[in-house]
């Protein structure tokens, strides 16, 4: 009888939750969800009355990665436009 009257270990607070680390986006993370969400349309994987969602989603990454841009990616990009509009004489 002895057997019935054996205490069960309940589990300590933390074993109860396991320790989760935060989770961080980058500027590559979101420029990978831009890039995946221009093939999917490319492809013809949304619905037409999924458009309206997936187009303003677009458009709010777009302006946070224009609006959130490395300095270095800025410097690049000035360069670039720079040189575009200019001729060589030679």
């Amino acid at each position: 009888m002895t057997d019935d009257n054996k205490e069960i270990p309940m589990p300590t607070k933390a074993e109860e939750k396991p320790t989760v680390e935060p989770v961080n986006l980058t500027i590559a993370d979101l420029q990978v969800c831009k890039t995946i969400i221009e093939i999917a349309s490319e492809r013809g994987t949304f619905k037409a009355d999924e458009l309206q969602m997936v187009g303003l989603t677009y458009n709010r990454i777009s302006q946070w990665l224009t609006e959130n841009k490395l300095p270095e990616e800025k410097a690049t990009e000035e360069t670039s436009s720079d040189n575009q509009g200019e001729e060589k004489n030679d």
